[in-house]
């Protein structure tokens, strides 16, 4: 899902910059109210640490035709662990340091991280907490709960950000639009079931030997 320089037109380039750039400076200011209380304490290194583990991840790419990639992307992920708004900051840091190593544009950072970020990260989180609001009817353990649902959320975020992709790379002209969106969401298909699985496993596994790495429990509203 890197999108590299000089695919997309100025407009849409520019277009998505201007949106994570404020994006970016909301979740900052979200942010710093969390950094003036004692979570602060718990959320700094759990970012280095997520980071990490999602840079990790997103190395491991597959080819899509048209000219870009497929791979884990994990916003959903860390916007479970420690927020939406981390989520984003978490991911844009991520393709800064991979661009430099030519995975992905440098002046496609606004449009990866648009679509990496904001829907892998906020737009999965809410999709996350629908659906503990609905398994919250049944008797299903608190765990369980969450799991099943980053699963699905994850799943779905990847889709729905793989879409927008290839609308993006549609609206550029680069390639028809009909066969960027189909490709694109096509692979995507697949990805997204090894991004459910490992999403679902990490977050059963937080909840079975460290729970309280779940910054976000209260807010999702699992009971």
């Amino acid at each position: 899902m890197h999108l590299p320089d000089g695919l997309l037109d100025p407009i849409t380039t520019i277009s998505l910059w201007v949106i994570i750039v404020a994006v970016l400076i909301l979740a900052y200011f979200r942010l710093k109210k969390v950094f003036q209380n004692e979570e602060s304490d718990k959320i700094i290194p759990y970012i280095g640490v997520l980071a990490a583990v999602i840079f990790a991840f997103q190395f491991v790419n597959y080819p899509i035709p048209g000219g870009t990639s497929g791979h884990l992307v994990g916003g959903t992920l860390v916007a479970v662990i420690l927020g939406p708004w981390a989520s984003v900051i978490v991911l844009f840091l991520i393709l800064v340091v991979q661009s430099f190593f030519g995975d992905g544009g440098i002046t496609a950072l606004g449009a990866n991280a648009f679509n990496m970020g904001i829907i892998g990260g906020i737009i999965g989180f809410y999709i996350v907490l629908a659906l503990i609001r609905i398994l919250n009817k049944t008797s299903m353990k608190k765990e369980l709960k969450v799991t099943i649902s980053t699963a699905i959320g994850s799943y779905i975020a990847i889709l729905f950000a793989a879409f927008v992709c290839g609308v993006e790379i549609g609206l550029a002209g680069a390639i028809p639009m009909e066969i960027s969106i189909s490709a694109m969401v096509f692979w995507h298909i697949f990805i997204g079931i090894g991004e459910a699985l490992i999403s679902g496993l990490i977050i059963f596994y937080i909840y079975k030997v460290k729970p309280n790495m779940i910054l976000t429990e209260s807010y999702l509203g699992v009971s």
